[in-house]
C-alpha cells in the first residue's frame, strides 16, 4: 500500500458516505415529521402523479355528495309539499261527497266556495313546491355527484350524473285532472224551451277540432234522441271517440289530446275539455253546432281553449317566399327556435298547414305541442295557439301584405280562464268525485315518482362514499409513509452518521503516520 498526503481516498470515500447518509436522514425525517412518503416529485414521479389523480378525483366526489344532498333536501321538500296537497285533496273530496249526497239539504254555494278555495290552494303550493305546470322543477333534475367510467368524457360525465325525471309529475290541479283548457258552451241550456231552441230540430251536428298534431279532425255527432244537456255531453262524446278511432296519425293524435264533454259546475252549460293539450275547436255550418258554442260562434269562426297561449296575425297574398321564425322556452328555460318559410300566393289554410308540419317535424318539444289554425271566417288571419308563452317573427324582406310586416314580432297572451271541477250541482259534485279520486292516484303516481328520485340520490351519495374512502385508501397506499418503517431508517441512519463521522476522524488522521517514516 503507497502511502500519500496530497490525495486522502479514504477520508474521501468516508465524506461521501457521510453525506449519503445525511441525505437519507434528512429524507427520513421529512418522512416521519410529514407523515408522507413523496415529499417532492424525485422522490417517486410516477407514484405522485397517480396520487394526484387520485387527490383529485376525491375533491370532486366530495362536492358531488354535497351536490346529491342538496338535491336530496329538495326532493324532501317537494314530497313535504305534496303530502300537503293530499290533505288537500282530502278535503276537496269530503266536500264533494257531502254535496254529492241527495239528501244534502243545505247551501251547495257554501260548499263550493270552500271547494274552489282548496283547489286555489293547490294550485298555490304545487307553484311553492315547483311543480306546476311550467315550474322550476317540473323537467328532468340531474345532479352530478362523480366517481363515473366511460370511453370519453361525455360518457364519464353521464355515468356520473344521477336524474329523477319530474316533467310529467306536476301537482297543480289542472294536471290532476281538476281543471282543463276548455271552450266552453252556451249557457242556461238547463230549461228545456231554450234547449230545444238552440237544438232547432237538427238531427246531428259537426265541429272541427285542431290541435298539436292534428288539424281540422271532423266530429260529427247524432243529436237523434237528444233532449236535455246530459245527453248532448254523452253525444259528443261519442262523436269524439268515433273521431278518434281513425287510423291515421292526426286521429291518433287527436285521441291523444283526451278531449272530452262535460257539464258545467251550474248545470247550465257544457265544455270540451283537455287536461294536457292545447286545441280549438272550429265550427262546419252555421246550425245547429252556433246556438250550443253560442251566437257569436257563426259558420267557418274558431274558439281557442281558454288557458291557452295565442296571438293571431294577418295574412295576405304575398309576392315572395316569406319566412318566420316561431320561438319559445322549454321547461328547462332553454330556447327553442324554428325558422319556416311560406310560399308566394299561399293561403292561410294552406300556410297554416305548412307550418303545423314543420312544427311537428322540429324535434323540439315545446315547439311540437304548438299548432296554427287559419282564422275561421276571417280567412286572411293565422293563429297560433301554445302551452306557454310564445313569438312569431316575420323576417325581413317582408311585403307590406305580408305576417304583421317586415321584422316585426308578435307574442302571445292568454286566450282566457280554464275549466274547473266544481260541485255546485249534485250532478258537478258526483263528477267531481270521480275526478277526484283519479287525482289522488295521479298525486300518488308523482309522489312516488318524487319517492324513487330520494332513493336514487341516496344510492348515489352511498356508492361515491364507498368510492371516496377506496381512493383515500389508494392515495395513502402511495403518498403516506410508512411510519414503523421510517422511524426504524431513521435509527440507522443516525447510526451511520456517527459511525461515519468516527471514521472520517480515522481517515483524516492516517496521512500522519507519514511522520514516523521521516523522524526513522
Amino acid at each position: 500500500m503507497a502511502f500519500t498526503i496530497n490525495t486522502n481516498i479514504t477520508s474521501m470515500q468516508a465524506q461521501e458516505y457521510l453525506r449519503t447518509t445525511g441525505d437519507f436522514q434528512a429524507k427520513t425525517i421529512n418522512r416521519v415529521t410529514s407523515g408522507l412518503r413523496i415529499i417532492n416529485s424525485g422522490d417517486d414521479a410516477a407514484g405522485l402523479a397517480i396520487a394526484n389523480t387520485f387527490r383529485s378525483d376525491q375533491a370532486v366526489l366530495s362536492q358531488g355528495i354535497r351536490n346529491a344532498n342538496d338535491g336530496l333536501a329538495t326532493l324532501q321538500t317537494i314530497d313535504s309539499g305534496i303530502s300537503n296537497i293530499g290533505k288537500l285533496l282530502d278535503r276537496a273530496r269530503t266536500l264533494a261527497a257531502q254535496s254529492a249526497s241527495g239528501t244534502f239539504n243545505g247551501d251547495r254555494n257554501v260548499l263550493q266556495s270552500e271547494f274552489s278555495s282548496v283547489l286555489t290552494e293547490v294550485d298555490r303550493q304545487a307553484k311553492a313546491i315547483g311543480l306546476n305546470l311550467g315550474g322550476d322543477f317540473a323537467k328532468s333534475l340531474t345532479v352530478f355527484v362523480g366517481g363515473g367510467r366511460g370511453a370519453n368524457g361525455a360518457a364519464v360525465i353521464a355515468n356520473g350524473t344521477a336524474t329523477v325525471d319530474l316533467t310529467n309529475s306536476t301537482v297543480d290541479s289542472q294536471s290532476l285532472g281538476l281543471s282543463s283548457y276548455s271552450v266552453t258552451g252556451v249557457t242556461n241550456l238547463d230549461v228545456q224551451s231554450t234547449f230545444t231552441t238552440a237544438l232547432n230540430s237538427q238531427t246531428s251536428m259537426a265541429f272541427n277540432a285542431s290541435g298539436a298534431g292534428f288539424d281540422d279532425v271532423g266530429v260529427t255527432v247524432n243529436l237523434t234522441g237528444v233532449n236535455d244537456l246530459s245527453g248532448l255531453v254523452t253525444a259528443i262524446n261519442e262523436g269524439i271517440a268515433t273521431a278518434g278511432a281513425g287510423g291515421t296519425a292526426a286521429a291518433t293524435a287527436f285521441k291523444a289530446a283526451n278531449i272530452s264533454a262535460s257539464i258545467s259546475a251550474d248545470g247550465k252549460s257544457f265544455s270540451l275539455n283537455s287536461a294536457q293539450s292545447a286545441f280549438s275547436v272550429e265550427s262546419t255550418a252555421a246550425t245547429a253546432v252556433d246556438n250550443f258554442f253560442g251566437t257569436t260562434f257563426a259558420s267557418a269562426a274558431t274558439k281557442e281553449a281558454g288557458g291557452l297561449q295565442t296571438k293571431q296575425i294577418g295574412f295576405a297574398t304575398l309576392v315572395g317566399t316569406q319566412k318566420i321564425t316561431i320561438s319559445t322556452t322549454d321547461d328547462a328555460g332553454t330556447m327553442q327556435s324554428l325558422d319556416i318559410t311560406l310560399s308566394a300566393s299561399a293561403s292561410a289554410q294552406t300556410s297554416s298547414q305548412v307550418i303545423n308540419t314543420a312544427l311537428q317535424g322540429s324535434g323540439l318539444s315545446e315547439l311540437k305541442k304548438m299548432f296554427a289554425t287559419e282564422s275561421g271566417s276571417l280567412a286572411d288571419n293565422i293563429t297560433f295557439t301554445g302551452k306557454r308563452g310564445f313569438n312569431v317573427t316575420v323576417q325581413p324582406p317582408g311585403t307590406s301584405g305580408g305576417l304583421a310586416g317586415p321584422g316585426a314580432t308578435v307574442t302571445s297572451a292568454s286566450s282566457g280562464a280554464t275549466g274547473s271541477v266544481a260541485i255546485g250541482t249534485k250532478t258537478g259534485a258526483e263528477d267531481a268525485v270521480t275526478k277526484l279520486a283519479d287525482a289522488v292516484k295521479n298525486l300518488g303516481h308523482a309522489q312516488a315518482v318524487v319517492g324513487k328520485g330520494q332513493n336514487t340520490f341516496n344510492y348515489a351519495v352511498s356508492l361515491a362514499s364507498t368510492q371516496l374512502t377506496n381512493l383515500a385508501a389508494s392515495e395513502s397506499r402511495i403518498r403516506d409513509a410508512d411510519l414503523a418503517l421510517e422511524a426504524a431508517n431513521l435509527s440507522r441512519a443516525q447510526i451511520l452518521q456517527q459511525a461515519g463521522v468516527a471514521a472520517l476522524a480515522q481517515a483524516n488522521s492516517a496521512p500522519q503516520a507519514v511522520l514516523s517514516l521521516l523522524r526513522g
